[in-house]
């Protein structure tokens, strides 16, 4: 984990960043009254390591927020070796992770302050679920969704990846304390924000070319980078006794 520090700042400038993370005073419980993305789309860009269908429980938002108490607080025998503030750690293990899972997020956050804030109000927005009814929850989510819309270059496979290595890192830290019920509720609690808002978020985004693509950049674009950098007539160079074969419906195929 050490050595990372280039996706960070120094520890001071960096909690020195926390602190200007002012509350979100938005309304997220207003009724959504927008069209709703349809289930085979939604699903399709659901992280694969969460359940299909995330259920809401009061008991999974109190053992998330028991846990991430115990991150925020470095006080895992993972943590503690450390010497550092728990968020610090996070922070550079989360961004270290999502930027080599997929370097396109340098372009959604370009800055540290940026990304600090956004994980920070990502968590508040999850844990202020307790107490409240399911549909509630389902309301702030699709509203929260829907204003990612306006957020540039946010793509839909952007949510897994997010999602995937938050949980991902939190079972890291949290070593000994990551038990089965503790993954369970991570899972369901990120996995039922996220549902809802991929239902408001991805309504009439869906590009069905790029079907395939659910946690890295879409192909099309990276093979237009590719034949970009070749000079003009270049023909890929084919290897010695190398040979296409079409196949068809009258072709036998002998394994």
């Amino acid at each position: 984990m050490m050595g990372r520090s280039a996706h960070s700042m120094n520890d001071d400038a960096l909690m020195a960043a926390v602190s200007k993370v002012t509350p979100d005073d938005t309304s997220w419980n207003v009724e959504f009254r927008r069209p709703l993305a349809s289930s085979d789309h939604y699903h399709h860009y659901m992280p694969t390591n969460m359940p299909l269908c995330p259920i809401y429980q009061e008991s999974y938002v109190q053992e998330c927020g028991r846990s991430w108490k115990l991150i925020c607080k470095a006080s895992t025998p993972k943590m503690r070796p450390y010497n550092k503030e728990g968020i610090v750690l996070f922070y550079d293990e989360f961004f270290h992770r999502l930027f080599q899972r997929d370097p396109g997020f340098y372009d959604i956050f370009p800055g540290i302050r940026k990304r600090i804030e956004v994980l920070i109000k990502a968590m508040k927005f999850m844990l202020n679920d307790a107490g409240l009814e399911e549909t509630k929850v389902i309301e702030r989510c699709r509203n929260l969704g829907y204003r990612h819309k306006t957020i540039p270059k946010v793509q839909p496979h952007h949510f897994a990846a997010y999602a995937q290595t938050f949980v991902e890192v939190a079972m890291y830290w949290l070593d000994v304390e990551a038990t089965p019920d503790v993954g369970e509720a991570w899972s369901n609690l990120i996995g039922f924000n996220l549902k809802y808002m991929l239902q408001a978020y991805l309504h009439d985004l869906v590009d069905e070319s790029a079907w395939n693509q659910n946690i890295i950049a879409p192909v099309a674009a990276r093979n237009s980078e590719d034949t970009a950098k070749k000079p003009p007539g270049v023909k890929p160079v084919k290897k010695k006794g190398q040979s296409k074969v079409k196949l068809d419906a009258s072709t036998n195929v002998h394994h």
